[in-house]
């Protein structure tokens, strides 16, 4: 009766163990469909942003690309950095008066809250009609509110400073 006592609890024990195994599983792949949640949805957001871009060029109209970046954004290139909307505002209305652009990605990574997009910046220069294309980067990183707090860009100036030998115009 003894040995049939301690079969039963190992295997109460083996049950325990496994149900125990099973629970922490489930609950690692629930955590790991909600990072995953929040990665598509910053994924999303930042293709409707591109897009948001590009139908703000060709109707320029700046609002349409300021509405995805929250009041006190951030943004960096390497040839200038803009701390909250206003800046930020001034700089694109900048833009969009000097170029006619489209941006078309190439490739995005996602991890978290933050999206790496590379992608071709093609536009015009308005004044002197000069085309470029740079290969940039942006780095966007998502605030809670669903809208961006920060946007780094990264390119070789070089490049950028050929077209402006030809057009006068630096970012």
């Amino acid at each position: 009766m003894s040995k049939t006592k301690s079969n039963g609890k190992l295997v109460v024990l083996v049950a325990g163990m496994f149900t125990s195994l099973l629970c922490l599983s489930l609950l690692q792949a629930r955590s790991a469909a909600a990072a995953g949640a929040v990665e598509m949805q910053v994924a999303r957001i930042v293709n409707s942003a591109a897009d948001g871009y590009n139908r703000a060029m060709e109707s320029g109209d700046a609002n349409r690309w300021l509405k995805y970046f929250t009041d006190n954004v951030h943004r960096q290139g390497p040839l200038s950095v803009q701390d909250g909307k206003q800046a930020f505002s001034e700089y694109y209305q900048r833009q969009f008066e000097t170029f006619k652009a489209r941006w078309t990605t190439r490739d995005m990574v996602v991890s978290g809250r933050t999206g790496a997009v590379e992608f071709d910046w093609e536009a015009v220069h308005k004044a002197s009609g000069t085309p470029m294309k740079v290969a940039m980067i942006a780095v966007f990183k998502l605030a809670p509110s669903g809208k961006f707090e920060s946007v780094n860009f990264y390119f070789d100036t070089a490049k950028l400073g050929q077209y402006a030998e030809v057009s006068g115009a630096v970012e």
